[in-house]
């Protein structure tokens, strides 16, 4: 792996530290950054929102609401359009529409707005005159049309990318510097009255929970969104989400960005991969305790079959890609790769192997894709020069998502593989660890923590902060774990006997590499172990070299 140190002095004291921090992260209004800014004075030209398209769905709603014309919130299957349907449907609702909300099935109906997911949402509301999309919509040309033809209207929020053809839509409320619930907080915002703000600030906790899933960069916008959603959590979370809370063994009083990513996103995420997102939005949207515990049950069960049905495949996938060294892409298939988690596999494989990874569910006729990748190399321009194979793809740089023809696997995957050796250099596999600047160790203490934890939340585009730590010798080694998986290191300065305690997670195989009294440059992000009252630095491995 190679270190990118962005600092190579060795900090001295907690002033250098938090002026590197700041430097490294651009932040060139640390007030508005540590204090924040209320979601409520953040304004659509901020957001690079049309305010002419605000009139038109504030006009069409008001027809709306005084013929009761009936409105579907149609959402997504992933955590942010879960989140952003229960935000939409429940302000609308509160404001007497007669609104109902939809969730696409992903085997019946696939992403997004199509054709599939409106003919089965017509059979059940076939006097739906409006419709209006959360965290979708931008590109679904073909589904717009089938609208219009029917003369239902359409509203469009989202926040992906927007194509250059023109969109068969009433009004588009767009940003794409925000994830698709923040968008749909921002709709209501501008349509609600004073009495609405009780609800806007309670549905900011849904907010933060769609930005930290979708991967939003964790600066500006998003930062102070998370900031108040985090503290509406903290204070009085509803009633879904406390049992969720409760059954994960949350402490509500310390939630925080990695709550949100790796123990809540997850139970909502599972059920639009693996059952049906309708009922996570359920959850959200209960007044009902029975229902919530039902629910939230539902939620754990079913992220458990998730997560079960990733670690059984994810150990075959790797075992086949460790056999094929050669190649400089991963591509795998298999009927038994449910298409709810090839995305799941496709990250796992590429964090291990360092390549871009294509992972698909194969299916009699039809087969799903999905892919991940490394910085340096744009996947969905990758899979776009094998259009002549391709039903449809769609992506970002690092990851993406197509759909073809079962007969056509075999011969993408050659194609694939020949194009990848030609474009694939060494230097693009290689994954680049950030690291802020170089730590003395008189910084090495629980008042430095305390001044890093004010540069939180972390998440994309605010990392928690990694540091080098200079020629340094393993003093002792412990294996931790049911599996003696982790791996606790002993280690200190060269020139001072102090010693700290290193955790490596998941990284028992590093006791095959390093000997006792081997010298080393470490690289740690701190952390805090409290134990009976008692808090104690602790240091968490990053990474490691040699020294020569």
């Amino acid at each position: 792996m190679k270190w990118h140190i962005q600092s190579t002095s060795a900090l001295q004291n907690l002033e250098e530290l938090k002026l590197v921090l700041l430097k490294n992260r651009m932040i060139d209004k640390p007030v508005d950054f540590f204090k924040g800014v209320s979601p409520f004075n953040i304004s659509l030209q901020d957001l690079g929102i049309d305010s002419e398209e605000l009139a038109k769905i504030k006009d069409r709603l008001l027809v709306a609401q005084g013929k009761n014309e009936k409105i579907i919130v149609f959402g997504d299957y992933d955590a942010d359009g879960i989140t952003a349907t229960a935000t939409l449907w429940q302000f609308l609702h509160a404001k007497k529409y007669q609104v109902f909300p939809f969730i696409p099935h992903r085997l019946r109906h696939g992403y997004g707005l199509s054709v599939k997911a409106l003919t089965d949402l017509l059979q059940d509301h076939p006097d739906v005159s409006l419709i209006i999309t959360v965290d979708n919509g931008i590109v679904a040309h073909e589904a717009l049309k089938f609208l219009k033809d029917k003369k239902i209207d359409v509203i469009i929020t989202d926040h992906h990318q927007k194509d250059e053809q023109k969109l068969e839509a009433l009004a588009v409320f767009h940003s794409s510097q925000v994830c698709g619930c923040a968008v749909a907080w921002f709709l209501a915002k501008e349509l609600s009255d004073q009495e609405d703000q009780k609800l806007l600030t309670r549905l900011l906790a849904l907010v933060a929970i769609a930005t930290v899933t979708d991967l939003m960069p964790l600066l500006s916008i998003n930062r102070f969104l998370l900031m108040y959603g985090l503290a509406v959590l903290k204070a009085n979370a509803n009633l879904g989400l406390s049992q969720l809370f409760s059954l994960a063994k949350i402490d509500p009083n310390k939630i925080d960005a990695y709550t949100l990513g790796f123990q809540i996103g997850p139970r909502i995420n599972a059920m639009g991969r693996l059952a049906d997102g309708m009922d996570a939005l359920r959850l959200l949207c209960t007044k009902d305790q029975k229902k919530a515990l039902a629910l939230s049950n539902l939620l754990k069960n079913t992220n458990e079959d998730r997560q079960n049905l990733t670690i059984t495949l994810t150990k075959q996938a790797e075992e086949i890609v460790a056999q094929e060294t050669a190649e400089k892409i991963i591509f795998l298939d298999s009927p038994e790769y449910h298409e709810g988690i090839i995305g799941l596999i496709a990250g796992k494989m590429t964090e291990k192997f360092s390549k871009p990874s294509i992972v698909i569910s194969r299916g009699a006729e039809i087969s799903k894709a999905s892919a991940r990748s490394l910085d340096g190399f744009n996947i969905t321009e990758f899979i776009r020069l094998f259009k002549e194979y391709l039903l449809e793809v769609g992506g970002h740089p690092l990851a993406a998502g197509f759909a073809l023809k079962t007969e056509n696997i075999n011969p993408l995957k050659k194609a694939m593989q020949a194009k990848a050796k030609e474009l694939l250099a060494e230097q693009n596999l290689e994954k680049t660890l950030s690291i802020d600047a170089v730590l003395s160790p008189q910084l090495l203490s629980l008042e430095t923590n305390e001044l890093i934890d004010e540069f939180s939340p972390f998440g994309l585009a605010n990392p928690k902060p990694v540091f080098v730590l200079q020629k340094i010798v393993l003093k002792n080694y412990k294996l931790l774990g049911k599996e003696q998986e982790h791996l606790k290191l002993t280690v200190a300065f060269t020139n001072d006997q102090r010693e700290y305690e290193v955790l490596a997670w998941y990284r028992a195989d590093l006791i095959k590499h390093l000997s006792l009294g081997a010298q080393f440059d470490l690289a740690v992000s701190l952390d805090v172990n409290s134990y009976r009252g008692v808090d104690k630095l602790q240091l968490i491995f990053r990474d490691y070299k040699i020294l020569d």
